[in-house]
């Protein structure tokens, strides 16, 4: 008799191919059987249920909202409405820094277009230095790469302290309905890439160059403008306008159109 029961349980621990079985319960859990020397051992774990879709619950959306960012024109740096713009953001932030400064102080590189011996023209790249000098006509600008690099130098000191109460938030490629959303009803300004009074950019093959350390030929965009978005309300977008005035209203759709044909570049602060 003891012998036969001791049949039946090697029988029992032998028979699958599969040492493990797995089972799923109507409660969400997998009882997982395991045959070991000493005997069956049954563990009983949660498994995530996959039925239902995860939504992300989107802020409301108040019908308007506006934020006193400290306005600053560029009547002094024709060319620079980043260093402006980016200077308009620090001011709101308490910081009291001069839209030239952040060049003069080493907060972000300027490089000057040059030629070579065929007449080609050679720069840097917007995204990472400022092109031209933004006191002259003939400077260029930058984009959003370049003044996330500078928020960084400028805000987080020590080769970008982790502890730092700033947060640089990187919005390339956000809708602007959503910054809103997201940012504008909640008080923090965004600076954001546009046209020179929401005109249509368009490309002029003179102001290309080749960018020194990858040899690529860039093409600059005219009419490029950078501003800080302050607010909205049902029909327009506000922004502190460094060649207009404070709180300029554009038309929504207008403002989205030239937004997008910059590459749709913001940046926004959160202070922690």
């Amino acid at each position: 008799m003891k012998k036969f029961i001791l049949f039946l349980l090697l029988f029992a621990l032998t028979s699958c191919g599969n040492k493990n079985q797995n089972s799923i319960n109507p409660l969400g859990s997998t009882e997982i059987t395991t045959a070991t020397q000493s005997g069956i051992r049954t563990v009983t774990t949660t498994i995530q249920s996959t039925t239902e879709p995860v939504t992300k619950s989107r802020p409301i959306m108040k019908k308007k909202s506006m934020i006193d960012v400290p306005y600053y024109s560029q009547f002094d740096y024709p060319t620079g409405c980043e260093l402006v713009s980016t200077s308009m953001l620090l001011a709101f932030l308490g910081f009291d820094i001069k839209a030239g400064e952040l060049i003069e102080k080493g907060y972000l590189n300027a490089v000057d277009i040059t030629e070579d011996s065929k007449k080609r023209k050679h720069g840097g790249d917007p995204d990472k230095v400022f092109i031209g000098n933004p006191e002259k006509n003939s400077g260029y600008g930058c984009y959003s790469g370049a003044i996330i690099y500078t928020l960084n130098k400028f805000l987080k000191p020590r080769e970008y302290k982790s502890d730092t109460k700033y947060d640089i938030i990187d919005l390339k490629g956000t809708e602007i309905p959503e910054i809103c959303a997201d940012y504008i009803s909640k008080g923090v300004p965004v600076i954001m890439w546009a046209s020179i009074d929401m005109k249509p950019t368009f490309i002029n093959l003179s102001n290309s160059w080749i960018i020194d350390k990858t040899g690529e030929r860039y093409l600059w965009k005219s009419n490029e403008h950078c501003l800080i978005l302050t607010g909205y309300d049902e029909e327009y977008y506000y922004f502190n306008d460094p060649l207009a005035q404070k709180d300029m209203p554009y038309l929504k759709r207008l403002a989205e159109r030239r937004y997008g044909e910059m590459g749709m570049q913001a940046i926004a602060v959160i202070e922690n």
